[in-house]
């Protein structure tokens, strides 16, 4: 995903994605939503406070940051791998969707 910013844009990342042979699309202004990672974390959003509702609420400290952290990598490892794969497998579907509404909003 290259979405214009400038770590994406520089010239020493631009040359080690040519070295490595990685085609890079173009990154439409309108579709941020484009990149199935979106869903991914919407999953792990829900994973996370369907194991610990009460993170919705705690207060922003040290001790909340830990838990979320300990949330976060048990709703991880709770993520089956059919869901990564048909997320990725949602690319070439979400792709042309952009296409087709020259670069606009799509249902992904």
């Amino acid at each position: 995903m290259q979405d214009g910013a400038s770590i994406h844009t520089a010239r020493i990342v631009k040359r080690l994605l040519q070295e490595m042979g990685i085609e890079v699309m173009d990154w439409p202004p309108h579709s941020p939503d484009l990149n199935p990672i979106e869903n991914l974390w919407a999953i792990l959003k829900d994973e996370i406070y369907k194991l610990y509702p009460e993170l919705e609420f705690m207060n922003d400290t040290e001790a909340t940051l830990e838990a979320l952290i300990a949330a976060a990598k048990e709703a991880w490892r709770s993520v089956e791998d059919r869901i990564l794969y048909n997320l990725s497998i949602t690319m070439p579907r979400r792709v042309q969707a952009v296409i087709n509404a020259n670069g606009w909003y799509t249902k992904y």
